[in-house]
């Protein structure tokens, strides 16, 4: 069985850094976390902002991306920024068209990367080897997705380790592991 330590986390996530460093992803991730860096508060994405965001997390979806409203996408991302309930929160971005679980995991987690991992299968898969994910790997409920939250959040702060730094290490590790 895997098991999840520090050293694992590193080792990992540095593949992953090494693999992606000259990817078209990454100078995306971070102009999108610089972007909403130099934001005040509430912070929110915009149209342009949001569908770079939906193509970096999963192509399939650009047509319903690009049809949503400029004034839509910037409500619905600041209110979600804004609630406190992590179900709330996803659910209004679920109104967006194209958005599904897992993309919107990952625009809470570019507006709070403290709080939110990105919804992943391959993360998921890894925490399966590890004995952390009793459901299928296939699941992309609101319910999975909150469990899938709680975890990546006691293993992080288990192992003192941010919490995309351990998003990386557990996609790699299914990439590229065993």
């Amino acid at each position: 069985m895997l098991k999840i330590s520090k050293k694992f986390v590193e080792q990992w996530a540095k593949m992953y850094d090494e693999k992606f460093k000259h990817s078209k992803e990454l100078p995306i991730e971070i102009e999108i976390r610089e972007w909403l860096s130099q934001q005040s508060e509430p912070k929110y994405l915009d149209k342009d902002h949001f569908v770079i965001l939906g193509w970096w997390k999963t192509r399939r979806q650009m047509k319903n991306y690009q049809a949503n409203d400029e004034t839509l996408v910037k409500d619905a991302t600041r209110l979600a920024y804004q609630t406190s309930n992590m179900l709330l929160k996803l659910h209004i971005l679920l109104a967006l068209k194209g958005v599904g679980v897992p993309v919107a995991s990952t625009i809470l987690h570019f507006m709070q990367p403290d709080e939110f991992p990105i919804f992943d299968l391959h993360v998921k898969s890894s925490l399966k080897k590890a004995g952390k994910w009793s459901r299928s790997v296939d699941d992309a409920s609101s319910d999975a997705w909150v469990e899938y939250v709680y975890i990546i959040r006691d293993i992080s702060l288990k192992l003192r380790i941010h919490i995309r730094k351990l998003d990386k290490a557990l996609w790699a590790y299914d990439k590229w592991g065993q």
